[in-house]
């Protein structure tokens, strides 16, 4: 009989017995889970209600422990969502009708696809070159030099490299802009000093998700340096009693509780650093394969990634035929087909395990109507000997 309980113990199980791959995802420790069922999942933190001390303190404990985490003076745990996250940065640092400069959504590009128009704001593309997967800088600053637009995101949904965020900060100084970053998919990567740090090299804020490269509670986080920034966005995103909620009424406490769970317990420098040699050992192990890589005319083939990401060069209806076929034999992947060693790397994934792994995929690719049956009992023992969060 179909019931809730039996629905979320087949995707326990269908999880479980798979190599998940996606890269906007990762695996929490059972410690980091526990809050999300508990008492205080149900409960607000305004002093407008008696017995929310605790509520309180929890939040300044974890905001300092974010502050410590990301070097950053200013931290906002509001929002519920990466998307809200930007939202409230948006919202509060430009106005109607103007232009926000971005990187281009999906390809070349892949930028996070907020629809501006909806929100009276004009989407300004930064010029991308699909051969380099990077920002073309020179056509970026002449473009910037023309509109001058008071914010501009940076920062990729489908990335590789560290983006030019020095170089473009300074043209966007020079006019009286701000920039900020998206480190969604990059957080716990920036967290580990692992790949650039944004807020060093001249961003005035850094946003993001928390459950990608930073293995936390699906919500968001915005960090800056600046005072006065700080107290905009938080004017756009958080619950005011006597004025009433904006963009955020409730930030959901044990969102927060789990979220500064995974910051005591993550030891980010070994971990973002596992995760790139991971990313990198299954990239080489793919070109060796003879499988084509975005982005590899920037870089020599041996550094070709420099995050959690990996992305095979297919057009996109490959790309949803292949997920599919990966499905099949126990690995998920995404539809543009990004791989993604975030989680695998949680579950104690060596180099070694993961430059077997490109050759299994490559052979997933290679063999996609008879597949060995060798490819198969592999996966399986990669999932068998790890279930559990060792990292």
């Amino acid at each position: 009989m179909e019931s809730v309980d039996t629905i979320l113990k087949l995707h326990e199980k269908t999880r479980l017995d798979s190599l998940n791959l996606i890269v906007s995802e990762n695996r929490m420790s059972e410690r980091a889970r526990a809050p999300l069922a508990s008492d205080i999942s149900q409960r607000y933190a305004a002093d407008f209600y008696h017995g929310t001390a605790p509520a309180r303190q929890l939040t300044t404990y974890v905001t300092k422990l974010a502050s410590e985490a990301f070097d950053a003076q200013y931290v906002n745990l509001s929002p519920i969502s990466g998307n809200m996250s930007l939202l409230a940065v948006v919202f509060a640092l430009s106005g109607t009708g103007d232009h926000v400069g971005r990187i281009p959504p999906f390809f070349p590009g892949g930028g996070y696809p907020l629809d501006y128009a909806v929100f009276d704001r004009r989407p300004l593309p930064l010029p991308f070159s699909d051969e380099n997967w990077q920002v073309d800088l020179d056509a970026t600053v002449s473009l910037l030099d023309e509109v001058k637009p008071p914010l501009v995101v940076l920062g990729s949904s489908i990335v590789t490299y560290p983006m030019p965020v020095r170089e473009i900060s300074e043209i966007v100084h020079a006019y009286g802009g701000l920039v900020a970053y998206d480190g969604s998919h990059t957080l716990g990567l920036i967290a580990g000093g692992q790949y650039q740090d944004p807020l060093r090299e001249g961003a005035d804020l850094l946003l993001g998700s928390t459950h990608k490269t930073f293995p936390g509670p699906q919500g968001g986080l915005i960090l800056t340096n600046d005072k006065e920034i700080h107290e905009r966005v938080e004017t756009l995103s958080n619950f005011r009693p006597l004025s009433g909620p904006t963009l955020i009424c409730n930030p959901h406490l044990a969102r927060v509780a789990s979220l500064g769970i995974v910051l005591e317990e993550t030891s980010w420098t070994d971990y973002a650093k596992r995760v790139v040699d991971n990313a990198q050992s299954v990239a080489v192990a793919l070109l060796d394969e003879g499988i084509p890589l975005r982005g590899t005319a920037a870089r020599n083939f041996t550094e070709l990634t420099y995050c959690h990401q990996i992305l095979i060069d297919v057009p996109l209806d490959e790309a949803r035929r292949l997920r599919d076929h990966f499905g099949r034999h126990r690995i998920n992947v995404d539809g543009f087909l990004r791989l993604g060693v975030s989680e695998i790397t949680r579950l104690g994934f060596t180099v070694e395990e993961c430059a077997e792994l490109g050759r299994l995929i490559a052979a997933l690719i290679r063999n996609e109507n008879d597949v060995p049956a060798e490819v198969d009992r592999r996966i399986g023992e990669l999932i068998e000997s790890h279930r559990d969060v060792v990292l």
